[in-house]
């Protein structure tokens, strides 16, 4: 039997979606586990300089965690030729697991929702 997630959370990149409480802890521990050393990027600190309507750049839609050992799970966004996002045909985009190397797990568990659609 698999081993139960400790957190999935949703990448959120609407600056207004990511004040809450939970989620700014969950990004003290993000910016903690360094994932752009990785590959991935999730430029949550440009959140408030940005305009109304903007959105934070990230490469990574969720990130999926397991405490059993600490490990975690990115699902990247797939990109065409020219560097852009592939529709998935649902109003979102495609993506594939890369695994991803972290220090500790955060004080969140469960679920953490992404952007609203």
């Amino acid at each position: 039997m698999p081993d139960p997630t400790y957190l999935v959370a949703g990448i959120r990149t609407m600056p207004e979606y990511m004040t809450s409480p939970g989620y700014r802890n969950f990004l003290t521990w993000l910016g903690g586990q360094r994932l752009d050393l990785q590959g991935h990027v999730y430029e949550w600190a440009t959140a408030a300089s940005l305009p109304p309507g903007g959105r934070v750049y990230a490469t990574y839609k969720t990130l999926t965690l397991w405490d059993n050992p600490a490990r975690g799970v990115a699902a990247v966004y797939d990109l065409d030729e020219d560097g852009d996002r592939i529709p998935d045909g649902n109003g979102s985009y495609t993506t594939h697991d890369e695994d991803v190397t972290l220090t500790s797990l955060p004080s969140n568990t469960g679920v953490i929702p992404g952007d609203p659609t």
